[in-house]
């Protein structure tokens, strides 16, 4: 039924991002540019600052472009994982994924194994898939990268983040949903 549907609608493209980015719009410069180079992945990064050091970052493995998520880290690595000079990007979750990925079913999705301690004290398994990882099950030169300005990554992750985002710091635009701070 999607390939039907993306088929009869011509789409060659779809943007796909976390519901917790307010940030997340369609950059039409950046489709216009993935579509004159036929990319069949593009992942928008950020510069990583302290505030992020947790981030899934970019690492190169077996010839293939990874996303590597904190969870993933072994403990005697994670100090490294945080050092914002050799990790300096990280993932928004702004993908750009050619609908031919979609319909040929390329895509693989790691599941990430993350131990957490809940608040009283109980032990679980938090089991995530990262759309980012879908980056590995493509060829390299069919993967683009672009580091984007900082206000196309808004997360909003604590109940804190939501009611800065609400208040008069930031003004959202209707027209264009670019969150900019206010005067």
């Amino acid at each position: 039924l999607i390939n039907t549907f993306l088929s009869e609608n011509n789409i060659l493209h779809l943007f796909i991002s976390n519901c917790d980015n307010l940030g997340a719009t369609l950059d039409e410069n950046i489709l216009s540019e993935i579509q004159n180079e036929n990319v069949k992945f593009c992942m928008e990064v950020v510069e990583k600052t302290l505030a992020d050091v947790k981030g899934g970052a970019l690492v190169e493995y077996s010839g293939k472009i990874n996303l590597l998520e904190l969870a993933q880290v072994p403990n005697e690595h994670i100090q490294e994982f945080y050092d914002i000079t050799k990790f300096k990007y990280f993932n928004t979750n702004n993908l750009y994924i050619h609908t031919s990925l979609i319909e040929d079913m390329n895509l693989s999705l790691d599941v990430i194994y993350n131990p957490k301690t809940l608040l009283n004290g109980a032990n679980v398994v938090q089991l995530e898939v990262a759309m980012g990882s879908a980056i590995k099950s493509v060829n390299k030169e069919n993967v683009k990268v672009i580091c984007v300005q900082r206000d196309r990554f808004l997360p909003v992750k604590k109940c804190q983040d939501l009611f800065l985002i609400e208040s008069d710091l930031y003004d959202i635009s209707q027209k264009s949903y670019k969150l900019t701070r206010s005067e």
